[in-house]
């Protein structure tokens, strides 16, 4: 362990250099793998061409230096460009098809110089890298086509001998076994990444509602009423909080039995979601209490959606295992009241007022 952690330091350095150079905001995980790929590729492209554009221009052969350089801005541009976007579709398009004709070109001059050629084997790992398993076999593929027509093409049309019989055998057997390869474990790496992203959204959903009703729960609850508290400050939209308990609770456990308990509270749950609009969040605070936030709402129309859940719940038939009765609700509702007065503050006015209810007679709605 302790002799691989420098190198797990060094890669991590590595991605956050390649990530801060490839973007200033925050991306989604595969926007991020594919970014990485392709600023890489685009550093590593630039540093060598700057090089080789050196050495051919010391060698006399001007056009190819120039060809080198005009490879280096294209690559600079497509880096500025990226860095600029959240998601890059057309640059990396665009580096892969870049990558046919300057692999294109490789196979061409590879005709007099066959070490030149040795170039376009680099061109399934910039596509798969860059694309992903798909797209990335399709562009792999469609080098392959081209390169294999370069390779025969006669020597009347581009000056040059055709490669051997054995030589484009040997070159298709090669590749295809690389791009497949590449294939698999770029598929497998997808797979991975999908797997996570489920298993992560999984843990997500079951960190933040309850798992009975399938409400938020007080986590998450206490973090959306932090959201609103702060677009008050910001807007000065008002906010209600409704506290909801059922009545006689206990009782109705003892006299049916917790599994009645239970499907209660799941269909008052269901009953919470339907009568209130998509933008409010109810959620279960615990046992048999709920609570709910009505955005953009004031007391008296905070009042109104209390009533008719009330009356929702009181006329609802409950029937478990043949047995059939009714449930009531308390409910005690506050406003938020703005900057003087903190979250924990405004829920426990809500309390007050639904113990105020309970005082009262239970199945009512009493406002803070």
């Amino acid at each position: 362990m302790q002799n691989n952690f420098p190198e797990y330091v060094v890669g991590s350095r590595l991605i956050r250099f390649l990530m801060k150079i490839g973007s200033s905001s925050e991306l989604d995980p595969e926007e991020r793998r594919r970014r990485i790929s392709a600023v890489f590729a685009l550093l590593v492209i630039m540093i060598s061409v700057s090089f080789f554009s050196i050495y051919h221009y010391c060698n006399r052969n001007y056009s190819v230096a120039g060809y080198d350089l005009l490879t280096f801005f294209i690559s600079l541009f497509l880096l500025l460009y990226i860095r600029k976007q959240g998601k890059a579709s057309i640059a990396y398009w665009i580096m892969c098809f870049g990558g046919i004709l300057v692999f294109g070109g490789t196979t061409v001059f590879g005709r007099t110089d066959i070490s030149i050629f040795l170039w376009a084997f680099l061109l399934p790992a910039l596509s798969f890298s860059i694309m992903g398993d798909k797209k990335g076999l399709i562009i792999a593929l469609a080098f392959f086509c081209t390169a294999i027509l370069l390779m025969i093409v006669p020597e009347h049309i581009l000056n040059s001998a055709p490669y051997s019989r054995y030589v484009v055998i040997r070159f298709s057997i090669i590749y295809l076994i690389l791009t497949f390869i590449i294939y698999y474990y770029e598929s497998s790496q997808q797979m991975l990444i999908r797997y996570i992203q489920e298993e992560r959204d999984k843990f997500e959903n079951v960190s933040k509602h309850d798992l009975l009703t399938g409400l938020s729960n007080r986590r998450d609850i206490i973090g959306k009423m932090e959201i609103e508290r702060e677009r008050h400050s910001r807007m000065g939209k008002p906010f209600a909080v409704i506290m909801g308990d059922i009545d006689n609770f206990k009782n109705l456990n003892d006299t049916y039995g917790h599994d009645a308990g239970d499907y209660v509270l799941q269909t008052i749950g269901s009953i919470l979601v339907n009568q209130v609009r998509n933008i409010d969040c109810p959620s279960r605070w615990g046992g048999e209490e709920f609570l709910i936030i009505l955005v953009d709402t004031d007391l008296e129309g905070g009042q109104r959606v209390a009533e008719r859940i009330r009356k929702k719940v009181e006329n609802a038939k409950f029937q478990y295992k043949d047995r059939e009765f009714t449930v009531t609700m308390t409910f005690g509702l506050s406003i938020y009241q703005g900057a003087d007065e903190n979250i924990d503050e405004c829920i426990r006015r809500s309390d007050n007022a639904l113990y105020e209810g309970k005082n009262q007679g239970k199945n009512r709605v009493v406002a803070a």
